[in-house]
C-alpha cells in the first residue's frame, strides 16, 4: 500500500472563519495524493475552515475523496495517535466523520475510535469517489487557557490497486456511460411529452 500522512489542524483564536471545501485526490505515480486547500500550518491541511473557531461553535466541512489515477483502487483512511502534547487540548473537541452515509468516527479529537485501523472508504474507478463529512464541536465552556492553541490530528490515506479480474467490494463507482444514457432517456421522455402536448393543443 502507498500512504501519505496528512494533518488536520485545529486552532482556537478570536476570529471566526467559515468552512471551506476540501479535496483528497489520488493521482497515482509520483504524485500519489494531492490535498487541497492546505494552510500556513501544513501543505496537506484539509481543514482551513476549522481555524478561528470560538467556544460553542459547531462547524461542518466536506472533503471530496477521488481517484484520478486511471486505475481502479481501494482507498482507506486511518487516524494515527496524536502528539501527547496536543492530547489535553484535542480532548476538549469532538469530531464526527461520515463517509457517504456511514458514520466512521464519533469521539473526542484526541482518540482514534473507529479509525484506529485502516478503514475502507470505497472502491473507485477513474473519476469515482466519495465525500467525507466532518463535524467539529467546540464546547461552550472551553477555557481561556486554550486560546491560540493548535492541535494536530494525523490522518493517513492509503490506496490498494484492484486487479483487473477482481470484483469490486464496495464504493461509489463512476459510470459515465450509465449516467449519459439516463440523461438521454430523460431528455427523450421530455421531448415526447412536449410533442404530445403540442399535438393535443392543435387538435
Amino acid at each position: 500500500m502507498r500512504k501519505l500522512k496528512i494533518c488536520l489542524m485545529l486552532a482556537i483564536v478570536l476570529v471566526f472563519s467559515s468552512a471551506l471545501a476540501a479535496s483528497v485526490t489520488y493521482e497515482g505515480g509520483a504524485e500519489d495524493f494531492v490535498f487541497l486547500p492546505g494552510s500556513a500550518y501544513s501543505d496537506t491541511d484539509l481543514f482551513e475552515g476549522f481555524k478561528g473557531v470560538l467556544p460553542g461553535d459547531t462547524i461542518r466541512q466536506t472533503i471530496r475523496v477521488q481517484n484520478d489515477s486511471g486505475a481502479p483502487v481501494r482507498i482507506y483512511l486511518r487516524a494515527d495517535p496524536v502528539n501527547p502534547e496536543d492530547a489535553d487540548f484535542l480532548n476538549q473537541l469532538r469530531l464526527t466523520v461520515t463517509a457517504g452515509s456511514k458514520e466512521i468516527f464519533d469521539a473526542a479529537a484526541c482518540v482514534q475510535d473507529g479509525l484506529a485501523e485502516n478503514t475502507l472508504l470505497g472502491s473507485f474507478r477513474q473519476g469515482g469517489g466519495t465525500s467525507l463529512t466532518v463535524n467539529l464541536e467546540v464546547p461552550i465552556d472551553l477555557g481561556n487557557e486554550y486560546m491560540g492553541r493548535v492541535g494536530t490530528v494525523p490522518w493517513v490515506f492509503l490506496t490498494e490497486e484492484i486487479a483487473a479480474d477482481e470484483s469490486p467490494e464496495t464504493g461509489d463507482w463512476f459510470r459515465p456511460a450509465l449516467w449519459c444514457g439516463a440523461a438521454a432517456l430523460l431528455l427523450g421522455c421530455i421531448a415526447l411529452l412536449l410533442m404530445w402536448r403540442w399535438r393535443m393543443e392543435r387538435s
